[in-house]
Formats: structure tokens, C-alpha cells, sequence
């Protein structure tokens, strides 16, 4: 099995390009046409209005090579539906690669979207997720393997996965715990005593 990432896409300028369930249903099945391909795995998904979250099983291929081509069209149609020009994406999504052990609360953390975002208060109540696929309450997408996000967490049913979730809010400092590798510091890196050591022995 490949690595396992958390990967958010913005919208430039934080603006709200997914206003409607006619956009979230664009931009899905163009993620799903995307997947048929290469040999990834999407587990789990948040389509928010300024930006996306994916729950993701790497495969051989690139994330590149099929992602950029579906942002790509969701983009122009996005661009040509409200006559604008420019940019729709940030460029580069944000890609985390978690530990196994980080699956169960990468679902909770992403299936919450919706009411971090004060928009529900439960997420069975949105479909702006993956979340009502899981528990049975909306047909799954063939291209969203809920089966392996149940075996990544470690759990046997949307029920049980429901449980867990209902146990206690995931922040995102939960799940920078279970970094592959550490987050960095903003700014410049400290410098150690030996390189200014180093850098005063230089001649002037």
C-alpha cells in the first residue's frame, strides 16, 4: 500500500468559486473521471466553497498527472460559467503524507468540515463530504473506496466510524502528530552556534 496524504486545494483568494450543489457535483465528477486511471485511491473528501479536501492512497504515478488536468477543466468551466479570466486554483495543493495510525482521525478531521464551517451541526447532516457515504445514507461514488478507509482506521462500519467520531473532535494539531515528517517552522531557520562560530572566523 502507498503513503497516505491529506491533500487541500484553494481557491485563489480564498473566494467561494463552490457555491451551489451543481459546482461540488462538477468538481466530483471530474475527480472521479480523473481516478479511473492512474492506480490512487481517494478514501475520503470534503468539496468546501473556498477550497478541497482529499484523503488520498498514493499509486505509482504522479498526484500531478491527474490531478492538474482535472483542476484544469473544473477551472475554465468555472471561469467560463462566471465570464472571468484568471487563475481558480492556488497554485500547488497543500500535500501531507500521515501515518497510518493518522487515517481514522484524517476522516473525522476532513468529514468535519462542514461544521467547523458553522454550515451543520452534525456531519450526517451535509453532503458536501464523504461522510453520508460511509454511514450508508448516499450512494457511494464507485471511484471512493470506503472499504479502505475503514481498513486504514483500523474500523469494521460507518456506524462505528460514526462512534469514533462522536467521541471527540479532531484538531489539526492531531493529526500533525501523525506527520510522516515533522511540519516546519515559519521564517528563517534558526542558526546553530557553530555556523555563527563559522561565520565570525571568516576574514572580512
Amino acid at each position: 500500500m502507498g503513503g497516505i496524504y491529506h491533500v487541500i486545494s484553494r481557491f485563489v483568494a480564498k473566494e467561494w468559486f463552490i457555491q451551489s450543489a451543481v459546482e461540488r457535483r462538477a468538481y466530483l465528477q471530474l475527480l472521479g473521471a480523473a481516478l479511473t486511471g492512474p492506480d490512487w485511491t481517494c478514501f475520503c473528501f470534503a468539496v468546501m466553497s473556498s477550497h478541497i479536501h482529499l484523503g488520498l492512497i498514493a499509486g505509482c504515478a504522479t498526484m500531478a498527472s491527474w490531478m492538474r488536468p482535472a483542476h484544469t477543466v473544473f477551472a475554465s468551466w468555472m471561469n467560463e460559467r462566471r465570464e472571468r479570466i484568471g487563475s481558480v486554483f492556488v497554485k500547488g495543493p497543500n500535500v501531507v503524507e500521515l501515518r497510518r495510525s493518522g487515517a481514522a482521525r484524517l476522516i473525522s478531521y476532513v468529514h468535519n468540515n462542514p461544521v467547523r464551517a458553522r454550515v451543520v451541526s452534525r456531519p450526517g447532516d451535509s453532503d458536501w463530504t464523504s461522510h453520508r457515504a460511509y454511514v450508508g445514507a448516499a450512494q457511494r461514488p464507485a471511484w471512493l473506496d470506503v472499504d479502505a478507509g475503514l481498513a486504514l482506521a483500523g474500523l469494521s462500519s460507518g456506524t462505528e466510524l460514526e462512534a469514533w467520531m462522536g467521541s471527540g473532535e479532531v484538531r489539526r494539531a492531531d493529526l500533525d502528530a501523525h506527520r510522516v515528517e515533522p511540519p516546519r517552522r515559519r521564517g528563517r531557520p534558526r542558526r546553530s552556534a557553530s555556523s555563527m562560530r563559522t561565520e565570525k572566523a571568516k576574514p572580512a
